[in-house]
């Protein structure tokens, strides 16, 4: 992958940090609200809905640090220059793949085999 792409990739890499910085200060901003609305809730209904706010506020939290990781990752990758290699083949990941999946560690070839394994 020649120099333009690499940038190109990591100024994607870096917003979609950005990104996924912000959005966990508002879960975590959400989250908060909910703790502090929980001690005012009247019903069961209420109490139903507090709780299924918090799993919802933790839920998303979660899954965007998983993301983060990811994306911390490929930006790591990108300056040790191993970047846009596929782990299982050590083959090249397509450029318009890593478009759509910056932080994707295998082409789509081994992707497509590892999900054919175990069907039938």
């Amino acid at each position: 992958m020649d120099a333009k792409k690499k940038k190109e990739i990591k100024a994607m890499l870096i917003k979609m940090k950005e990104q996924k910085l912000s959005e966990i200060k508002q879960n975590n901003e959400d989250l908060e609200s909910v703790e502090n609305y929980k001690d005012d809730a009247q019903d069961f209904a209420d109490t139903a809905t507090n709780i299924y706010d918090k799993e919802l506020h933790y839920d998303l939290t979660e899954k965007n640090k998983k993301l983060l990781v990811d994306i911390e990752d490929a930006l790591e990758r990108i300056d040790k220059g191993n970047y846009g290699k596929c782990d299982s083949c050590g083959g090249e990941v397509s450029f318009e793949r890593l478009k759509a999946l910056p932080f994707a560690k295998t082409c789509m070839k081994c992707l497509s085999g590892k999900k054919g394994k175990g069907r039938k």
